[in-house]
């Protein structure tokens, strides 16, 4: 009996190995798609400018609640129509207004906990969409893996998508913004949907049962060499062969790199700093 186990004993090791793996697949599945921040409040949609009827805000909001577990992000939307230059101090300028968007769209976000996973730089996502007369304008705040994943490009795709309908049709603008983030995160996020452990243990399970019925049936081949078999006239024969350095040339290049900076190019970070309560997070805003 000892020996027919030592004999299968590799197809026990991948089997035993194939059980801790689906095991382990199945917590990181339920880490990756499970939300596990319960502090944020249950609301995602926030409509101070009044400009969505009580039927598109329930429609967003429902959509919101089917997006996020695939994206595994909060998906916030808020609208207002204040003037926040007046609120801030601050006289009218693109940066004034730019710096007046980003802090009220993630003190919003901190103070509310926000965050898929932890109500401290969670993945979530804000959008903020001022209405305000001379102030109109949209900003997006990312954190966590959104803030990870988005560039400054993916941001400007995403408020471009808004712009293009919010004057005509605020309800499609905004529909269009959550589509854009399931779209670009739910890729990001595909592992999970991948790691089926079930479909895992038995591909891996069949794998390893071929490999072990080829592994066994070239162990039955009929052998064929021995000790004596590449021995010439009985005796053993070694050929030295040694390699001598004649000469040695080093070629010295400087190969020039190009990095985007802390705003973020074609990778993550788009936009990145810190609010006020000193969480990371990106952004970007368009001007209307």
């Amino acid at each position: 009996m000892k020996q027919y186990f030592s004999y299968f004993k590799f197809l026990w090791i991948v089997l035993g190995a194939l059980i801790l793996l689906t095991a382990g697949t199945a917590v990181v599945k339920n880490a990756i798609s499970g939300r596990s921040n319960y502090h944020a409040p249950e609301e995602r949609v926030y409509d101070e400018a009044d400009v969505l009827t009580d039927g598109e805000e329930e429609a967003l909001r429902e959509l919101i609640a089917k997006r996020e577990k695939a994206a595994g992000c909060d998906i916030v939307l808020v609208t207002i129509d204040r003037s926040l230059l007046t609120e801030y101090g601050l006289t009218d300028t693109d940066s004034n207004w730019e710096y007046c968007m980003q802090n009220y769209a993630d003190d919003f976000y901190d103070e509310h906990h926000y965050g898929y996973d932890t109500d401290f730089e969670g993945n979530g996502v804000l959008l903020l969409d001022n209405w305000y007369k001379g102030e109109e304008g949209s900003w997006l705040s990312t954190s966590g893996s959104v803030y990870q994943r988005f560039s400054s490009r993916m941001i400007d795709d995403v408020l471009d998508d808004v712009d293009e309908m919010v004057e005509t049709s605020p309800y499609k603008a905004y529909r269009a913004y959550i589509n854009d983030i399931y779209r670009l995160m739910a890729r990001s996020n595909g592992l999970a949907r991948l790691m089926n452990p079930i479909a895992l243990f038995i591909l891996a399970a069949a794998a390893a049962l071929i490999f072990a019925a080829i592994h066994l049936k070239f162990r039955e081949g009929e052998k064929t060499t021995s000790a004596e078999t590449y021995l010439e006239n009985g005796s053993v024969r070694f050929n030295v062969k040694k390699d001598t350095l004649v000469n040695k040339v080093v070629t010295s290049r400087v190969i020039e790199s190009s990095s985007s900076g802390s705003g973020g190019g074609s990778s993550g970070g788009g936009g990145g700093h810190h609010s006020s309560s000193g969480a990371s997070h990106g952004g970007g805003g368009h001007r209307r």
